[in-house]
């Protein structure tokens, strides 16, 4: 069962984020967005014509509508323990991003006609960490919260 969700996963990555990136990098920007139009289109006559969007853990047929409940009823729910989780997370990718960025900026760079692009990345790499500092303040701190909140509860 893993197997076949790897599978699916990857296949459904390749569909949806890396052909249309290098749709847009090969072809020309209209074409391109014709082509994801065209797409997603596809992908939404497909889930009309079948009944419904996806299928829960159970396995039973979830309609748009219904899935809108659910996900508004869980997003209603989250702690804001996770919600600092979550917010860590997304510095890490962004932080990532940057860092990657330096480097490729760094190693393809010519004749240093591209330096303004390693000063916007600087500032906002110092940016980041300083914002990832204040959000493992903020993780550390609701764990705390957390902790104290399940002492006093047992």
């Amino acid at each position: 069962m893993k197997k076949e969700k790897g599978k699916r996963f990857l296949k459904r990555t390749i569909v949806y984020f890396v052909i249309p990136i290098l749709l847009f990098v090969i072809l020309k920007f209209k074409i391109a967005l014709a082509i994801v139009g065209g797409l997603i289109l596809i992908k939404f006559i497909q889930i009309k014509k079948r009944g419904y969007f996806l299928k829960d853990k159970e396995g039973n047929k979830v309609k748009f509508k219904e899935f809108m409940k659910r996900w508004k009823h869980g997003i209603e729910g989250i702690t804001p323990l996770q919600q600092a989780k979550t917010n860590l997370w997304g510095n890490w990718i962004v932080l990532s991003g940057i860092l990657s960025g330096m480097i490729i900026n760094a190693l393809v760079r010519m004749k240093d006609q591209w330096v303004w692009i390693e000063v916007v990345l600087a500032g906002s790499l110092v940016l980041v960490v300083i914002q990832m500092i204040g959000g493992f303040q903020r993780y550390w701190r609701f764990k705390e919260i957390d902790k104290a909140q399940r002492e006093l509860e047992q």
